[in-house]
């Protein structure tokens, strides 16, 4: 009797506090997870996401305002809280991860952080273009049961550097929106494709030919370049001791081939 009577307050205690997590985790809501990407011209990117927040009540809100303070800015202590409150890109390959909870008009808990490794993948070049590639294993959260799935209330958008050209192939399906020079390309759940593909072309910047720095080095400093700086300087001396000769030249022939009309 005794032992049953231990076991049921064991059960009492585990369906206690089983039901105080369940009701907790009703007293906020997800209705929006935006991930920001910006890529830079190496194909380096860094990433914000946002997980937007619902609470049925202020007091909701304050007790998520508590769980805040208390959790602070460790991401792991988050995850541990809400599995869902963990990065989402290159989940093996990130660096200098940040959170912070943020209360307003909108009420949104944020990470952001980098990728050590960059997260488009370098492709044909040319003298004047090259090509990148989006690395889709970076994605893989986002890959259910051999199809890639952007899931209902879940937006993906990827700012490219300016100048960038998107490919035409885009899977799962995008929107293109152009900003200024730059172009920015958005995933909207729901989604779903078989494969994951993004591809663009960046045009190189053109480098001067002539290296200043060289060519002041060459001559100044060596025996060729003191050669050829004399003989500028003889035709420049050559010049400015013609230029009156050359002028009154162009003074003569003015005057013989210009016909004064009498009245």
């Amino acid at each position: 009797m005794n032992m049953n009577h231990f076991s049921a307050k064991v059960f009492l205690v585990v369906f206690v506090l089983l039901s105080m997590s369940l009701v907790s985790a009703q007293n906020y809501s997800v209705w929006l997870h935006t991930i920001d990407i910006t890529v830079d011209s190496s194909g380096q990117a860094n990433i914000s996401e946002k997980f937007h927040l619902f609470f049925p009540t202020e007091t909701d809100k304050v007790q998520f305002r508590d769980t805040s303070t208390n959790l602070g800015s460790d991401i792991d202590k988050w995850k541990l809280f809400n599995t869902l409150f963990q990065p989402n890109i290159g989940t093996d390959n990130q660096i200098n991860g940040k959170i912070s909870y943020s209360e307003g008009i909108e009420n949104y808990l944020e990470i952001s952080y980098g990728l050590v490794d960059t997260l488009m993948a370098r492709g044909k070049e040319t003298a004047m273009i090259e090509e990148f590639t989006i690395k889709a294993s970076y994605f893989n959260n986002f890959y259910q049961s051999g199809i890639w799935v952007i899931p209902d209330n879940t937006q993906i958008n990827i700012e490219l550097p300016p100048g960038a050209e998107v490919n035409e192939t885009i899977e799962p399906l995008a929107d293109i929106i152009n900003s200024g020079p730059k172009k920015i390309f958005s995933w909207k759940g729901y989604k779903s494709a078989n494969q994951l593909v993004f591809n663009y072309r960046l045009w190189k910047k053109i480098t001067p030919i002539v290296d200043l720095n060289a060519l002041i080095t060459f001559l100044f400093r060596t025996n060729e370049g003191w050669i050829i700086l004399g003989g500028i300087l003889l035709v420049i001396a050559g010049i400015v001791w013609q230029r009156k000769k050359i002028a009154t030249k162009i003074e003569e022939f003015v005057e013989n081939n210009t016909v004064i009309e009498e009245e």
